[in-house]
């Protein structure tokens, strides 16, 4: 949710690094009418921005400045997307550093942050800024969230969540419970289901041989239409260009409703210290598992 306050600090951000290095902000050689520069940046970034904006003066004579200009400047889940016109050479070290700096950094204050999803949604933010987001996706609502985040919890030592997070960083148990609180309710398949999604074994099978562990599927909606997280749980760590492979063989198959999420078997041993809590935690919590495909026997003619 955007504020008022937010909405001030991001204009007075503008206005500053506009006015600081205007050039970098004109549209030089073309119509008045074409597209402004598109800025969506998160607050938490703002330093990284200001330094991206200082770096790029340093580093572009004045005599080369004319046809610079930047496009796009905004987040896309979770990532820094940085476009740009003119110059490039000297530019795109300090761009690339940007980036990598960006994808460690919290959106929302500018601590040390880690990019991670919550129901699909990719941001990268500090423990207690994910705990927060974790909060507003409790599944009952702003009421059910402000209750638990007020009410002294057995599991945390009989303080609140609210108490503990002002006391200083929050710990695992925290997370964990919060990771837990925003669950959604684990889906039912009917037949039609479990038998269309048993075919995804022999896809994934073929993908992953041997380290295939199990599938399991949630945030599974059909009333909404097809649609699904596909969990795969598999011997040792998981591979983001394996993951990208497969998702693209699912697709062919016709599972392109499906996002797959991989999860290592050790990361279920602590969901909150994975690469991707989420998925880990909705494999514990709030998933079904997909069984193991069956091929039909042959047909005998009798």
């Amino acid at each position: 949710m955007v504020t008022p306050v937010d909405e001030r600090r991001y204009r007075a951000f503008l206005a500053a690094a506009q006015l600081r290095h205007a050039w970098q902000f004109q549209r030089r050689g073309r119509s008045e009418t074409d597209d402004p520069v598109e800025i969506e940046i998160p607050p938490g970034w703002y330093g990284l921005m200001d330094r991206l904006f200082d770096g790029v003066a340093e580093a572009v004579p004045a005599a080369e400045r004319g046809g610079f200009r930047w496009r796009r400047l905004r987040v896309v889940h979770g990532v820094l997307e940085i476009r740009f016109d003119g110059v490039r050479d000297r530019i795109l070290p300090i761009v690339t550093r940007t980036r990598d700096e960006a994808a460690v950094t919290c959106q929302a204050c500018g601590q040390p942050g880690t990019r991670r999803q919550i129901a699909g949604d990719y941001r990268v933010n500090c423990d207690r800024h994910f705990i927060e987001l974790l909060v507003d996706a409790h599944p009952r609502g702003e009421s059910g969230a402000r209750r638990w985040w007020q009410t002294p919890q057995p599991a945390l030592g009989r303080r609140s969540p609210a108490s503990l997070l002002q006391a200083g960083p929050p710990s695992e148990l925290l997370l964990d419970q919060a990771l837990r609180l925003a669950m959604p309710a684990a889906p039912r398949l009917n037949g039609a289901h479990r038998q269309r999604l048993q075919g995804v074994w022999p896809v994934l099978r073929e993908a992953f041989g041997e380290r295939l562990r199990s599938l399991r599927l949630a945030e599974f909606e059909p009333e909404t239409g097809p649609n699904g997280t596909l969990l795969a749980m598999l011997a040792g760590e998981p591979d983001t260009a394996a993951r990208t492979a497969a998702a693209s063989q699912l697709a062919r198959a016709g599972y392109s409703d499906l996002r797959l999420r991989l999860i290592g078997q050790s990361d279920l041993d602590n969901p909150v210290r994975a690469a991707d809590p989420w998925s880990c935690m909705l494999a514990l919590e709030a998933s079904v598992s997909i069984p193991r495909y069956q091929p039909s026997a042959p047909f005998d003619g009798r």
